[in-house]
């Protein structure tokens, strides 16, 4: 194989990083090893993907997400999905239903929480007994609203709200479930309006309660006065048994104590730490419960809260998108820690006529003017195995990788139209995606899959860009050799590790993909005479090239 230039290598390779639109747009060393897998919004199926955007595995649905997808230890994906509503429960944020799929697609156990008075909604996650915690909107009508204390004047013209609730389910079989513990919001308000009513208090001084009046503060939402609370995120804690969720409309997020019984978690007693069903914690905007001015706001619309698993940097913190949705000033999101004032066995510290602390959390990412980037829904972020964090910019379609140093180490532009697929150079949309999750090459749900890449999921991909070193030892692979015979390109040596081979012009420029890959690569009559640059790609992610005339 003749040898190039290592400048002329290296402005291809440049040229070659330059050109995608979709897919991978940034790829180096620092990126940590890997799958990524997605279930975007608007689409059908969910993914599986690698570092170079080569797909793993997929999964047809034929229903769309309601919001959530996981990729288990268990090797199954639990997922939510849409139906159509039988109650009057009108938002893009609903589910209907939940599943567990194996890895082949079979459906192993679904459930449907769809009926004319509540509809399951936004996530759910899976607990270490095998059981699922999953959010559920819950129709409150009129009469029971006035006598929570609601003002009348207050309640939607349907004359219902969309209260909230948390199940437990125990799978039971493969299609049904027992509710093994519950939660409801309308157990734990509290309201200054109406003093005839047992809910009435004085709301500064109830911060384990939520204002049933509360008016709609700076996130706001088309559906405030039905869905008033707006959970879209849940997460648990085996530790403390605690559950985590965020409340959006309130832009907050909250943390309950589920060592409670059934009845418990309906009163102000029991359990663990002794609230039953209160509060236990709340952060993110302290005017909700009247302890701290508006302009103390901390949260705006944020979403996938969750504590950082153990074993990962900052583990047992809590780790927050705040997608800045109504936020005073510029328009922008951050990546968030959160780090409550707890003690060793899990009780929140709180003094008298403050609000919960900290005064601010910590930013990793996205406070600084080089850092700009907005989502005003969907969204999440992950701390992964080396530090490093994985951003879901949900509303965009974009997932990125930062280090510690908050350097994009790799960066992904979901390439779809629902669950059509773009073409490399096209600029996308319809790609949003609620949660995105990268797990190690050592994770247990891997055990036993096959994780060999396929193809990308864009049409026209472009090659890996994955290269750690520029130099010509790293691109020239001896083994292999490419000769032009009669305008065909003849490829000699290890073909079986050859993923594709692309043709570029002396500019750059993508001229042919060859996939189905031979001994022989047929030159048509649409390329035209010339000195070109044939790259190959290894299923290893290395890139090799040489030039060529053809005649």
């Amino acid at each position: 194989m003749n040898k190039l230039p290592l400048l002329f290598l290296i402005t291809i390779i440049i040229n070659l990083k330059a050109q995608p639109t979709v897919g991978v747009l940034t790829v180096n060393e620092e990126v940590s090893e890997g799958y990524i897998f997605f279930s975007p919004f608007s689409g059908t199926k969910a993914y599986l993907i690698d570092n170079c955007g080569r797909l793993i595995n997929e999964w047809e649905r034929g229903t769309n997400p309601g919001l959530s997808a996981y990729f288990l230890e268990s090797g199954l994906m639990l997922r939510t999905y849409k139906l159509s509503p039988i109650g009057p429960f009108t938002s893009a944020s609903n589910s209907g239903g939940i599943e567990l799929v194996d890895w082949d697609n079979n459906v192993i156990w679904n459930y449907d929480i769809n009926t004319s008075e509540q509809l399951s909604h936004h996530d759910a996650v899976i607990m270490p007994n095998g059981n699922i915690l999953i959010l559920v909107w819950k129709l409150t009508y009129r009469e029971e609203l006035i006598k929570l204390g609601r003002n009348p004047e207050e309640i939607s013209s349907q004359n219902y709200m969309w209260s909230e609730k948390i199940l437990e389910l125990e799978p039971i079989g493969t299609d049904s479930a027992n509710i093994v513990w519950q939660w409801h919001i309308n157990d734990h308000y509290i309201q200054d309006f109406d003093d005839t009513k047992q809910t009435f208090g004085i709301v500064s001084e109830h911060p384990e309660l939520f204002d049933i009046n509360q008016a709609k503060l700076n996130s706001g939402n088309s559906n405030a006065t039905r869905d008033w609370n707006h959970f879209n995120a849940i997460d648990y804690n085996e530790d403390l048994d605690q559950i985590l969720i965020s409340v959006r409309n309130s832009d907050e997020i909250w943390i309950l104590d589920h060592s409670t019984t059934i009845q418990e978690a309906a009163t102000h007693q029991g359990g663990r730490y002794g609230k039953g069903g209160d509060i236990l914690y709340r952060w993110g905007n302290a005017s909700a419960y009247k302890s701290a001015p508006i302009e103390s706001q901390k949260l705006w619309g944020q979403h996938g809260v969750h504590w950082i698993d153990d074993g990962l940097e900052d583990s047992g913190s809590i780790l927050i998108y705040n997608n800045g949705n109504g936020k005073p000033g510029n328009d922008f999101s951050q990546i968030q820690i959160l780090i409550p004032p707890q003690d060793s066995i899990g009780f929140y510290s709180l003094y008298a006529n403050e609000p919960f602390g900290p005064e601010e959390a910590f930013s990793i990412y996205g406070d600084r003017q080089s850092e700009t980037f907005y989502s005003a829904y969907l969204s999440n972020a992950q701390r992964l195995t080396n530090g490093n964090t994985l951003i879901n910019a949900g509303s965009p379609g974009r997932i990125f990788e930062v280090t510690p140093a908050r350097k994009i180490v790799w960066e992904y532009e979901i390439p779809l139209f629902g669950d059509f697929p773009a073409t490399q150079g096209q600029v996308v949309n319809n790609n949003g995606n609620f949660r995105a999750y990268k797990y190690p090459p050592s994770y247990s749900g891997f055990e036993g899959k096959d994780l060999s890449p396929g193809d990308n999921i864009e049409l026209s991909a472009l090659p890996c860009p994955l290269t750690t070193n520029i130099d010509e030892d790293f691109l020239l692979d001896q083994s292999l050799k490419v000769i032009n015979i009669n305008n065909d390109l003849k490829i000699e040596g290890n073909i079986e590790n050859v993923r594709m081979v692309s043709l570029y012009d002396l500019q750059g420029r993508l001229v042919k993909n060859f996939r189905n890959i031979s001994d022989r690569l047929v030159l048509d009559a649409s390329i035209y005479s010339g000195l070109y640059v044939v790259v190959i790609s290894s299923n290893s992610g290395q890139i090799y090239a040489s030039k060529i005339v053809v005649n």
